[in-house]
């Protein structure tokens, strides 16, 4: 990976669906269309990238 490239792949961030809900947990990226998202108390979501309004992640987050 280049100084310039960036990947959501383990990184723990919030997540705001276009429908307004928010999700936090650790993003797992399933293909170009899909991301996992594994919550602190257990669930899981896979969200389409189509229905993200935005994603927040930290800067100097831990993977």
């Amino acid at each position: 990976m280049t100084e310039k490239e960036f990947t959501l792949d383990n990184i723990v961030g919030i997540i705001k669906i276009l429908s307004g809900e928010v999700i936090v947990g650790r993003i797992k990226c399933l293909d170009g269309n899909f991301l996992l998202v594994l919550t602190k108390d257990g669930k899981v979501f896979i969200i389409n990238k189509k229905a993200i309004a935005y994603i927040e992640v930290q800067q100097g987050n831990p993977v």
